[in-house]
């Protein structure tokens, strides 16, 4: 009897061991579908090394294969070669294909901290890419961030969105700064710097916008609700946009809200702004 159990024990051990196997083959992984959004020399070439590393995987088992291989590649690929990839989707299809979404991620700001010497590069959205040294951007050699200068940082890690200190005025500066990217048709060489300060007892808190051929646009109060901030960036935006090019490399944009109106003041002037007049 016992026998007799060991023999049919034996019999199923190795048709499971023959239907493992022959399943395997038949599902191991025989196409990867991978497909980059990339705009930049270097995030194609990261592109192409992700490809190969995930070709590696060809004719290895569907069914062992983790949809976390993927990031690991990514992350490590990005890391390795100083590039900024983002996994949007993983998706299997029984019995052996994998599809792969990418995307790459642009450098756009460079938040300046005074507390640690650092810059925070962020994409559009504020999502932090990487902290180093310079504004320098990492995909086109020669060119920089839009650097921003003035805020302080209480959540600036390498992962995750940059939280400010002063978190209104921080707010609608992204705000700003998404409608200038829709109505200049990007930022990214637009402007060269962005300030902000706090003001003091007898300074206004302010935001001034240097844009590249040197016509500032300066924003004060801009965390009072009464300034108008948002509105008065806007009409100065729209006013920027009739200047000639000789007009845009002098002068400054000082908009100012109407009470009672629903309307903004605003003109390009010659000559040079001083916020802080008694200093």
């Amino acid at each position: 009897m016992k026998s007799k159990k060991l023999v049919i024990g034996y019999a199923i051990a190795v048709f499971l061991l023959i239907f493992i196997i022959t399943f395997n083959s038949v599902c191991s992984i025989t196409q990867f579908d991978v497909r980059f959004e990339t705009g930049s020399a270097a995030a194609a070439r990261s592109a192409e090394t992700v490809q190969g590393r995930l070709n590696e995987y060809l004719n290895k088992s569907y069914l062992f294969f983790k949809e976390s291989n993927v990031y690991d590649i990514v992350e490590n690929v990005c890391e390795e070669e100083n590039t900024h990839l983002n996994v949007v989707s993983v998706k299997k299809s029984f019995p052996n294909k994998i599809s792969v979404r990418v995307e790459e991620e642009y450098e756009q700001y460079a938040f300046y901290s005074a507390a640690d010497g650092k810059y925070y590069v962020t994409d559009e959205n504020g999502k932090i890419l990487a902290v180093r040294e310079t504004s320098e951007n990492n995909i086109a050699s020669g060119a920089y961030n839009v650097e921003i200068t003035g805020f302080t940082y209480s959540a600036s890690e390498e992962s995750g969105t940059l939280v400010a200190d002063q978190a209104v005025p921080f707010s609608l500066l992204m705000q700003m700064l998404s409608h200038a990217d829709e109505t200049l048709g990007g930022v990214l060489g637009r402007f060269s710097g962005i300030e902000y300060s706090a003001g003091g007892t007898n300074n206004p808190e302010y935001l001034c916008f240097t844009f590249t051929q040197g016509v500032k646009l300066w924003l004060l109060y801009v965390s009072s609700s009464e300034s108008h901030a948002y509105e008065c960036f806007e009409a100065a935006l729209a006013e920027y946009m009739t200047l000639s090019d000789a007009q845009k490399t002098y002068g400054y944009f000082l908009p100012m809200y109407v009470p009672g109106t629903g309307s903004v003041q605003v003109q390009h002037s010659s000559g040079n702004y001083d916020p802080n007049p008694s200093t």
